[in-house]
């Protein structure tokens, strides 16, 4: 069998920080379908980050920073919903790459 020359397929994953977290569930307007607690989420992004591996998806941290993040809605006049956050973290993943 032949060797892949080929990179792993990589994934952003929202990294939150705990003192950040209460901020993100406030201005969230999908903040019912985010875990209630920093600790909530920490565990199940650990365990999806092992899932991803799992089947061959390096995910990459991606921190979200709620000043960068809330400006970034601003200027594009967008919603903090899951779909804008996914964005956000693309985004900041390939201006790091």
């Amino acid at each position: 069998m032949k060797k892949s020359n080929q990179s792993p397929m990589v994934m952003g994953v929202a990294i939150y920080l705990p003192q950040q977290y209460a901020r993100l569930l406030a201005t969230a307007e999908d903040a019912d379908h985010l875990n209630p607690t920093w600790d909530e989420w920490r565990a199940v992004c650990e365990e999806t980050k092992r899932n991803l591996r799992a089947i061959g998806i390096e995910p990459i941290d991606v921190l979200v920073d709620m000043d960068d993040f809330e400006r970034y809605c601003a200027e594009r006049g967008l919603k903090n919903v899951g779909g804008t956050r996914a964005a956000y973290v693309e985004e900041r993943l390939h201006q790091a790459r």
